[in-house]
């Protein structure tokens, strides 16, 4: 699912301002003014209908159907802007359209039926203030769904049917830095935890072969139920997507978190996650190490002077050759 090609989405005036403007243009040429007037309100009130309901159309079919979407983009819009809100949204703004084509259907007949020009523009000129009466009743709606393209145009695109490995670790130790190193992702770099705000994507190829290479928010050592919103993004990855797991260790204490903090976050996600291929990593070797750990066929890289580099990408693509 691509999230990031869904269109512009306009203001409630903005779709307002246009339907009235592209309707302004619609004009019969008819001698008779009474006969040219009814012709002239049929056509415009159509004319406002459908460049109110087209495009209302347009954004509900934009977003994904929540029924037959992975599991994975699911959680991630869930965890972003709220798929209850979404639907909520998208269902108002359905409504809106079926009303104002209801509205029309109303007042065709009604415009056609007036024998004067004036009383054929006050029927017109009614069903238009009732046709933008509620579009202006779903602004909201209409915001809500621009904030949440917004967002979405920032997540990564993730094809779900391919070999990923996710990134995995307490924040700062480096995750963002070896992603940066080993493929294509260019994710944020500080020298501060959570930096990493959101899910991101890379790629590592190797002749026919392109591995998917996620980095994650940092993660604590504490419940699912006191993870953050952010740290829930990588729990979505490590629950759906069945990744190779690469889980970085700090031993250098500059991440700010203790080694034992790490070790057991660790211990908990291997014991989650058996099906899942497992690389551990020592990150940041080019700064000494204040503390010792061993974990079996660990991995010792430096990003900053590209230290082991080579032999980390070659294990990783093994695991999918």
């Amino acid at each position: 699912m691509n999230l990031q090609e869904i269109k512009n989405i306009a203001t409630s005036e903005e779709l307002i301002d246009r339907a009235l403007r592209r309707a302004s243009k619609v004009e019969e040429k008819v001698r008779n003014a009474d006969y040219r007037a009814r012709l002239t309100a049929v056509r415009k009130i159509h004319s406002v209908a459908d460049n109110l309901a087209n495009p209302m159309i347009s954004y509900v079919k934009a977003f994904p159907s929540f029924d037959t979407i992975h599991p994975f983009d699911r959680e991630i819009i869930n965890l972003t802007v709220g798929v209850d809100m979404l639907k909520k949204s998208l269902g108002a703004v359905d409504w809106a359209r079926k009303e104002v084509l209801m509205i029309a259907t109303k007042y065709v007949p009604k415009a056609r039926a007036r024998k004067s020009a004036e009383n054929t523009m006050k029927i017109m000129s009614e069903a238009y203030t009732k046709m933008t009466n509620v579009v202006r009743q779903i602004s909201k709606n209409l915001d809500f769904l621009i904030s949440a393209r917004s967002i979405f145009r920032n997540l990564p695109n993730v094809d779900t049917e391919s070999p990923i490995a996710v990134f995995a670790g307490a924040p700062n130790v480096g995750k963002s830095s070896l992603i940066g190193s080993v493929s294509t992702g260019r994710p944020e770099v500080k020298s501060y935890p959570f930096t990493t705000k959101a899910v991101s994507l890379g790629h590592i190829k190797k002749k026919y072969t392109v591995l998917q290479v996620m980095d994650t928010p940092g993660l604590l050592d504490r419940s699912d139920l006191e993870r953050n919103d952010m740290e829930k993004q990588g729990i979505a990855a490590f629950d759906y997507l069945e990744p190779i797991i690469v889980f970085l260790t700090d031993l250098t204490g500059t991440s700010g978190y203790s080694v034992e903090m790490q070790t057991n976050l660790r211990d908990e996600l291997k014991l989650r996650y058996p099906k899942c291929e497992w690389i551990d990593v020592f990150s940041k070797n080019d700064l000494e190490f204040e503390d010792s750990v061993v974990f079996d066929d660990a991995i010792s890289v430096s990003a900053y002077k590209d230290e082991g580099i080579d032999n980390f990408k070659d294990k990783l693509l093994r695991l999918i050759l």
